[in-house]
């Protein structure tokens, strides 16, 4: 039998989902930008309903934000939001990370370590891709290792939509020393089985994580080019 033919098919509106999903996530399509079905449909070539089903998806995953009669709205970046996603990884991971000591690959987690170690070239998507793809790695490999596949998934949607706050703030420098410092502290506590020194590892890591982001967002993004709203969420104002 053909190998191929025991792949499963992807769908046209999950081609389209993840399509759609990836230039949102590297700002291809812009926070803030006005999209309509007709719109995407000649962008990316397929049909409306993939279209539809796939905007549907995106919205439930607030990526997309539905204008009566108007469409579709990119979901703009404002600092309400970034801070309500960084204090929830700061409620989910410490906790993955407590959870996982003890039953973590040590080897494992310094050969991806590794890989995040090459860092990345500001502005530079595709070097920015592999260094965020190698980051999201390490931190699900932890997550894997507490053995709750609900958690799991919860972080690996966390560290998903910090993807687009990560390319819109990592302007500043390549991956720090102190970024690489804690990922080394936080193996061995969790090789060892040391859960206070992994929670609080895990904790100045996100920290050190959001400081970053928030400083090159801040001084060095353009707010009205890239839409990032400093006061207010648009949700905030129903």
């Amino acid at each position: 039998m053909n190998t191929s033919e025991e792949l499963p098919r992807i769908g046209l509106s999950e081609q389209a989902y993840a399509k759609i999903k990836d230039d949102i996530v590297w700002c291809r399509l812009r926070p803030g930008e006005e999209v309509s079905e007709t719109k995407l449909c000649g962008l990316y070539g397929f049909g409306k309903a993939p279209i539809r089903a796939a905007l549907s998806r995106l919205s439930q995953e607030s990526y997309v934000v539905p204008q009566p009669r108007r469409g579709h709205v990119i979901a703009p970046v404002t600092l309400k939001a970034m801070r309500e996603l960084f204090e929830l990884r700061r409620i989910v991971e410490p906790a993955i990370s407590e959870m996982a000591c003890g039953g973590v690959d040590g080897d494992r987690l310094l050969e991806l370590d590794a890989r995040c170690a090459h860092g990345y070239v500001p502005g530079e998507v595709e070097s920015e891709a592999h260094f965020i793809a190698a980051n999201k790695a390490f931190h699900l490999e932890i997550a894997r290792a507490a053995n709750n596949s609900r958690l799991t998934a919860l972080l690996e949607q966390i560290l998903d939509e910090m993807t687009r706050l990560l390319h819109l703030g990592y302007v500043l420098r390549e991956r720090p020393t102190e970024v690489r410092a804690e990922h080394h502290t936080l193996i061995e506590a969790l090789a060892q089985g040391d859960k206070a020194t992994a929670r609080a590892t895990t904790i100045a890591h996100i920290d050190s994580v959001r400081q970053m982001v928030m400083d090159g967002i801040t001084q060095y993004s353009s707010l009205n080019e890239a839409n990032i709203a400093p006061a207010m969420a648009a949700g905030s104002r129903r």
